[in-house]
């Protein structure tokens, strides 16, 4: 499968595996988290790379660099919980929050080497 029709079952898959999890997290939020943070991302994109391109190596290139941004991705993850405590609105959490990753991933992509990317 290929062109518009493959584009559009990779949209339709991928909302739905969002969706999924957004309605268990409201169910059960510890098992929602634990599956939001597992790589689904990842594994879909993986399967759409690869399905588009047929390249393992920029397959492995891709699950290399996503090694590497786990680092700027867990600072905001701890900004949100320290902000959630603190009790600051939703919605400036989420901006201050990829705030601290956009600054994090500025560090990332500016002074990590080539070879880690």
């Amino acid at each position: 499968m290929t062109g518009p029709t493959f584009f559009l079952v990779k949209i339709a898959v991928s909302a739905l595996v969002i969706a999924g999890v957004s309605e268990l997290a409201k169910r059960m939020p510890s098992l929602g988290g634990l599956i939001a943070a597992m790589p689904l991302t990842t594994l879909l994109t993986l399967i759409w790379l690869y399905a588009d391109t047929r390249d393992y190596q920029l397959a492995a290139t891709f699950t290399k660099s996503v090694l590497f941004a786990i680092i700027p991705t867990i600072f905001f993850f701890i900004a949100a919980l320290y902000l959630f405590r603190r009790g600051i609105p939703f919605v400036w959490i989420l901006i201050l929050s990829f705030a601290v990753f956009a600054a994090a991933a500025g560090v990332h992509q500016t002074y990590l080497p080539d070879r880690f990317r």
